[in-house]
């Protein structure tokens, strides 16, 4: 970077071309104004003009932030389409697979800079910028010192040393203006073709003060001296005061730092020109040299020229661009029309809902005394004169019904919104409104945000064309030019120091290209997502096509449509990719797993096999158990009818003994019988039952029954023999 001399000429001609270019830009900055006030929902006098409703008074202080939501919903879809990813916004790609590490290095390099140089915040803030001005300028690359502290033990005996060194290195940077503070050339429609511009902002006087440790500032004690300090000043300079151009740089305590990034003449920048001894006469107006100029307080204090010919360090963004204007236009100014109708209609709703409820009263001030305000309030008393009547009291105060006429400025806004969601393309569903009367199908949701993506798309485009490609392109001419591999040593690695050695000898990055990313990423995410993943569900859903479908093929398009700039994680069996296969510890550990596992599972059936048996066994035994008991109490209840029948034989007749001990069969063997056995049948039913293939065992006949053999014959009108008629002696 050229040093070059300082001059009061050159201040003339810059101080001149700043006041001029700051008057050609007050409209715009009006514009500016008024797009930052409907962000910010700052109320002002005009912020209903033009909606044809009358301005509201008691109202006038609401203000609605339809602006800010819109602007809001499209900063997060941006940012979220820049850096959705975890990554910056940029890729590398070699011309050839050889030439791949190299270009890996570069990418890493340029990924560390932007990281410690805040670039993701920068750029962060300056989609917003986009979206309330509608332009944004970022500069630079600048240069600042940067530190790196290394931190490592020493063994010293039985002791333990720790030391840190530090290591300084240069790191370039890039700085977001605010766009109220960049005057650029009016006359230029592009910044590049134009003479330059110029970033103004107030400092305090410590900030330039300290600029006189850098030996590339000089004349700083003039700078932070303002005219009359010193009580001595010249003529010329009380004529400047009284122009009131003293305020111009100084105001408040502070000083006005005009930074100038463009072209001057180069005759302004040489000795002869001071001289009047120039001998090119005409080559003040024809031999522009492009230069970096910072003035403070009305003095130059560093001159520099560009290092890069060709190559401006201001770069220009546009939210959406305006054909042959240096000036684009964002969100706010998009929605400056629905924002003035919503404040205009929501007033006037609020105004009118106030009165509907509220209502009017007319009063008779005859009837109160003189002191009474009116005012309502709650537990308000009022005065009125002694003596009133009932009847006088209550006329006195008549309320009024006033009609709610409010319903109409509802319909008002909605109407104004659908015309803000297509001037802005910020529609509902990209503010997370689910309102009842938006599109319910899948299908009719999905057409409104691809409609909706198309100018978002356009305006990432002009992020990564103008932005994102151009910085990067300035990091790459900036390390060839002066990054040490020293540096990308001890913040890289030495291999990474040997490969960034080897580019910086070649000193061209031919050997690579590099793109923005936001586009794609966008595209991605809002289409070529969707499109895959209904084609999956349609090709995977009938077996007929899933067959015909390689599933890894499938998955490797998926993830190249979400993932950019990494290395896919999916393993194909058949051809696997270099490093894709697991390490043998990795693969002999999951065959001891897999075993273990075959191991429990048998052991698992053959727990149950054993458990099923048990459950058989217990059935069996549980069944035998229950024929015992039946069996016992059958043998226990016989016993006791026979002791019975031995005791009372002597005082029965047979047949009331024949008739006792049936009864008594039935009751003891009915209670006691298992739940698998059905109950004895009724005495009337016995006859009917069909004869028996065996007889019934012993321990289930009547005690004292002869067998049927061994009956005697008996006429049919018989009945039992009595003691003395039986044949046989009695029991």
């Amino acid at each position: 970077m050229t040093e070059l001399a300082t001059y009061s000429s050159l201040a003339s001609l810059l101080e001149g071309r700043l006041m001029e270019w700051e008057k050609a830009r007050k409209p715009q900055e009006q514009k500016l104004l008024e797009c930052y006030q409907d962000v910010m929902r700052i109320p002002r006098d005009d912020d209903t003009q033009g909606t044809g409703a009358a301005r509201a008074r008691k109202a006038k202080p609401l203000f609605i932030g339809s602006t800010r939501n819109k602007v809001r919903a499209a900063r997060a879809k941006i940012n979220d389409a820049l850096f959705g990813n975890g990554q910056m916004p940029f890729d590398t790609k070699p011309t050839n697979e050889q030439l791949a590490p190299l270009a890996d290095v570069v990418e890493d390099i340029i990924t560390e800079q932007m990281e410690r140089g805040g670039f993701k915040e920068m750029l962060r803030t300056g989609v917003n910028t986009l979206a309330t001005y509608g332009t944004g300028f970022i500069f630079g690359p600048f240069v600042r010192t940067e530190k790196l502290i290394e931190t490592s033990a020493e063994m010293a005996g039985p002791s333990i040393s720790i030391k840190e060194v530090e290591y300084e290195f240069d790191l370039p940077y890039f700085e977001l203006g605010n766009t109220l503070d960049v005057y650029p050339d009016p006359e230029a429609r592009n910044i590049r073709t134009g003479l330059g511009c110029f970033w103004v902002t107030m400092e305090s006087p410590q900030t330039v003060g300290a600029w006189k440790a850098d030996p590339n500032y000089k004349n700083i004690a003039q700078a932070l001296q303002a005219p009359g300090d010193n009580g001595n000043e010249t003529g010329s300079e009380r004529a400047v005061q009284m122009r009131g151009n003293v305020d111009y740089w100084f105001k408040n305590e502070r000083i006005k730092v005009a930074r100038f990034f463009g072209k001057v003449p180069r005759s302004r920048l040489s000795d002869e020109a001071v001289d009047g001894n120039s001998s090119e006469p005409g080559a003040a107006a024809t031999d522009l040299v492009d230069a970096i100029i910072i003035m403070a307080g009305g003095v130059v204090v560093k001159v520099a020229e560009m290092p890069y010919s060709g190559k401006s360090p201001t770069h220009r963004c546009l939210y959406e661009a305006v054909e042959h204007e240096i000036w684009g236009v964002g969100v706010a100014e998009n929605n400056a029309p629905h924002q003035k109708v919503t404040n205009a209609a929501f007033r006037l709703f609020m105004e009118g809902k106030g009165m509907a409820l509220l209502g009017t009263s007319s009063v008779d001030r005859s009837k109160f005394l003189p002191t009474e305000n009116f005012i309502k309030f709650p537990g308000k008393v009022y005065q009125m004169k002694p003596g009133l009547t009932p009847d006088e009291r209550q006329a006195a105060i008549i309320q009024h019904v006033e009609a709610d006429i409010t319903g109409g400025w509802i319909e008002v806004i909605r109407m104004s919104e659908q015309f803000s969601d297509d001037d802005t393309a910020i529609t509902k569903y990209t503010q997370g409104d689910d309102s009842r009367n938006l599109n319910k199908t899948a299908s009719g949701i999905s057409m409104i945000m691809s409609a909706s993506s198309l100018p978002m798309k356009e305006v990432i485009q002009n992020i990564d064309s103008m932005w994102i490609e151009p910085i990067v392109e300035c990091y790459i001419d900036w390390n060839l030019k002066y990054l040490e591999p020293e540096t990308v040593e001890k913040i890289h690695g030495k291999e990474a120091a040997e490969k960034w050695k080897a580019i910086k000898q070649f000193g061209k990055s031919s050997f690579m290209d590099w793109q923005a990313t936001g586009t794609s990423s966008f595209m991605q995410k809002e289409v070529l997502t969707n499109k895959i993943r209904a084609f999956s569900e349609f090709a995977l859903a009938n077996p007929l096509t899933a067959a015909k479908i390689d599933v890894t093929e499938l998955l490797n398009q998926t993830w190249d449509v979400m993932e950019i700039g990494r290395e896919s994680p999916i393993l194909d069996e058949n051809n696997p990719k270099p490093g894709a296969a697991l390490p043998p510890e990795v693969q002999q550990k999951m065959q001891e797993l897999e075993g273990q596992v075959q191991e429990l599972k048998q052991g698992l059936e053959e727990a149950a096999k054993e458990h099923a048996e048990q459950e058989a066994k217990l059935a069996k035994a549980d069944i035998a158990l229950k024929r015992e008991q039946a069996l016992s109490d059958i043998k226990e209840a016989k016993a006791s009818l026979d002791e019975r029948a031995l005791q009372l034989s002597s005082q029965l007749t047979p047949e009331a003994i024949q008739e006792l001990v049936l009864m008594t069969l039935r009751d003891a063997m009915q209670p006691q019988m298992p739940e698998a056995m059905e109950p004895e049948p009724p005495m009337e039913q016995m006859e009917q039952l069909p004869e028996m293939a065996e007889p019934m065992p012993e321990q289930f006949e009547p005690p004292g029954m002869l067998e049927p053999e061994q009956m005697p014959e008996q006429p049919a009108e018989a009945g039992f023999f009595t003691p003395e008629e039986g044949p046989e002696a009695p029991l």
